[in-house]
């Protein structure tokens, strides 16, 4: 129910990470114009570090669990959205955190005709503290529509700010057409970033930054296991089927949504030929588009496949010590 009194609703997914939660709230302001939402996931570790937080907090954050049966952050969320009482929403990862001014840079759009306001995030390792590269492909997309705001860069910039994260979304929206977060493990928030996206008529860009991002060891975004990869690409098809529906295959391509991508984190995880060849099959029987120049051109892209090349020559020519 979104309610008259307050403008904003945080939703937070949680599992096993007390300590980062706490400093993910504390980074938060503690204003009635804020609702704070945290569903937990089912924690296993640490439960009396979270029973002790949700203590702490009161009624400042509405803790609940995910009594559902379906693990996941995706199943989190729409408990969370449940809940939400906001005018705008903004969602965020339980080890991640808000930057200093992060009210003042979104209050600002509280009473705009946007649907969307996208904030370029930062991103950083957990271990050093030092620079990462997980905001990099949005802080691109940005720039590039900021200095050339084309209808083809607008596509990519929604397209492919595939994260729930750094960007307001009006909650109105997302009522109206119903849009919730798939309910897996891998992708579960790809499909309501990409319909939130598609639905959205007006949206900003904000130069403040308001939200980093933190890269750790061993979280589900680094699995790379087969039965992982095919969750994800179950994902991908669906979100590529729900937009050809909308979108010629021209505008697909420009927005890279093909087989390359798919093929290329199958490739660097070494899923073996048959899976290869399976895996262009399965996108030719959804009738997708399996490449794009524009893929191909793009700096990235060729790093990639450089890597992959000098990668390649090393383990051949290695010479193995005595």
């Amino acid at each position: 129910m979104i309610s008259d009194k307050r403008n904003l609703s945080v939703i937070i997914p949680h599992y096993n990470t007390p300590d980062l939660l706490k400093k993910l709230i504390d980074s938060i302001p503690h204003i009635e114009d804020i609702q704070i939402i945290v569903v937990d996931d089912n924690s296993n570790v640490q439960l009396e570090e979270l029973s002790a937080l949700q203590a702490d907090y009161g009624d400042q954050v509405e803790f609940y669990k995910n009594d559902t049966g379906i693990k996941g952050a995706g199943t989190c969320r729409n408990i969370g959205l449940h809940h939400a009482e906001g005018k705008w929403l903004l969602f965020a990862d339980a080890d991640d955190f808000f930057l200093d001014g992060m009210y003042e840079a979104v209050s600002k759009y509280f009473d705009s005709v946007y649907d969307e306001v996208f904030f370029v995030p930062t991103s950083i390792y957990s271990d050093t503290g030092e620079a990462a590269d997980i905001h990099g492909v949005y802080a691109k997309r940005a720039d590039d529509y900021t200095l050339a705001p084309t209808e083809e860069n607008l596509l990519k910039l929604k397209m492919s700010w595939t994260v729930p994260w750094s960007k307001l979304v009006r909650h109105e929206l997302v009522k109206k057409h119903n849009i919730c977060f798939d309910e897996v493990l891998f992708f579960n928030d790809m499909m309501f970033s990409v319909k939130a996206s598609h639905y959205s008529k007006n949206i900003a860009i904000s130069k403040d930054v308001i939200y980093c991002a933190v890269k750790l060891k061993g979280s589900l975004t680094m699995q790379v296991g087969w039965k992982a990869y095919e969750i994800r690409l179950q994902e991908y098809l669906k979100v590529c089927d729900f937009l050809r529906k909308q979108y010629t295959v021209r505008e697909m391509k420009a927005m890279h949504y093909t087989c390359l991508g798919m093929l290329y984190r199958a490739v660097k995880n070494k899923y073996g030929i048959k899976k290869y060849l399976w895996i262009i099959k399965v996108f030719l029987e959804h009738k997708l588009p399996l490449w794009s120049w524009g893929q191909i051109s793009t700096d990235s892209f060729r790093q990639a496949v450089q890597d992959w090349r000098t990668k390649r020559i090393n383990s051949k020519y290695m010479v193995k010590g005595n």
